[in-house]
C-alpha cells in the first residue's frame, strides 16, 4: 500500500471523484461529472476549496466546500459550506474523515472566510461536535404542506443570526442544478417560492427565499403537497395545512453545524436561523 497523500482538490480529479462518491453513496444517482462541475466550479460565489487523499493512483478520500455569502447577525460575510464528504470503503475507520474536515476548515480560515457551515447526519454529528468542535446548532425541521407556509421575510432577516444573501447570479446558478432543476413557482410580497423534485413520491421539495435585492419573479401558484426542510427564526412563519414528518420516518435526521473561525466559542442562536434545502442542496 502506498503512503497516503493529502492535497488540494483540483478540476482534473472530477472523474475519480464521481467514482469515489459512487462507492460511498451507491444509491445516490446525482453524482456525475456535470453535477460536480456545476456544484463546485460554476458557483458564482467563488472557487471551491477542498481536500483529496490519494493512495497511489486511487482517490480514497474527498471533501469539498464551496463559498456561501451570508448575513451573520446582520453583517455580510462569506463562509464555507461543506458539500460532499466520502472515504473509500477500504479506508474507513482510520480517521480520514476527521482529517479531511480539519484541513478544509484550515483552508477556509486561510482564505478569510468567517466560518464553516454544513449539515450532518446521524452518523457524523457526534464527530463534528465532540472531535471537531463544531456547534450542533439545531435539527432541521421537516414537514409536508398543502399550502405554502407564510413567512415574514423582513422580520426573519432582521432577527436572523444566519441567513443566505441571495443574488440574481447565485439564484440563477442554484436553479440550474443538472441533477434536479428547480423552478420559481410563485411569489409573495417579500418571498420567492422555489420547487424541485424531492425524495418522496408525488411530493415536491419546496423552499422560500427573500425577494430582497432580486429581480427574478415567480408567476403562478404553489399547489399540491410540498416537503419543507430547514429552519426559520422563531415567530416569523406560520404553517398552513401542514403535517410534521416524525424523525423516525426521515431517511436520516439532519442537523445544522457551525464553526466560527474568528471566535471558536461563538454560538448561533438556533431560534434565529433562516436556512432551507436551497442553501445546502438536500435533494
Amino acid at each position: 500500500m502506498s503512503e497516503l497523500v493529502f492535497r488540494a482538490a483540483e478540476p482534473a480529479d472530477l472523474d475519480r471523484t464521481v467514482e469515489l462518491m459512487g462507492l460511498g453513496f451507491p444509491v445516490a444517482h446525482k453524482f456525475s461529472r456535470g453535477f460536480l462541475q456545476w456544484q463546485y466550479y460554476d458557483n458564482p460565489a467563488g472557487p471551491p476549496l477542498g481536500c483529496n487523499i490519494d493512495d497511489g493512483a486511487r482517490l480514497v478520500g474527498h471533501l469539498m466546500g464551496i463559498p456561501l455569502n451570508v448575513r451573520r447577525r446582520g453583517q455580510p460575510v462569506t463562509v464555507t459550506l461543506i458539500m460532499n464528504v466520502a472515504t473509500h470503503p477500504d479506508f474507513r475507520g482510520r480517521g480520514l474523515f476527521l482529517e479531511l474536515v480539519r484541513r478544509v476548515a484550515e483552508m477556509s480560515a486561510a482564505r478569510g472566510h468567517a466560518g464553516v457551515v454544513g449539515v450532518a447526519n446521524a452518523q457524523t454529528i457526534r464527530a463534528y461536535e465532540t472531535r471537531l468542535s463544531f456547534q450542533n446548532v439545531a435539527g432541521l425541521e421537516a414537514h409536508v404542506e398543502f399550502l405554502p407556509q407564510r413567512t415574514d421575510m423582513a422580520r426573519a432577516l432582521a432577527t436572523a443570526d444566519f441567513a443566505h444573501r441571495w443574488t440574481d447570479d447565485t439564484l440563477g446558478w442554484r436553479l440550474k442544478n443538472p441533477a434536479n432543476p428547480l423552478k420559481i413557482v410563485a411569489e409573495t410580497a417579500d418571498s420567492l417560492i422555489v420547487e424541485g423534485a424531492s425524495s418522496l413520491p408525488f411530493v415536491r421539495a419546496r423552499g422560500a427565499i427573500p425577494r430582497e435585492g432580486l429581480t427574478a419573479r415567480g408567476h403562478g401558484l404553489a399547489v399540491g403537497p410540498g416537503v419543507v426542510l430547514g429552519l426559520t427564526p422563531a415567530g416569523t412563519s406560520r404553517r398552513r395545512l401542514a403535517l410534521p414528518i416524525p424523525e423516525r420516518l426521515r431517511p436520516s435526521p439532519l442537523r445544522m453545524i457551525w464553526l466560527n473561525h474568528d471566535r471558536p466559542g461563538d454560538r448561533l442562536d438556533p431560534d434565529r436561523i433562516l436556512f432551507s434545502f436551497l442553501d445546502f442542496d438536500a435533494f
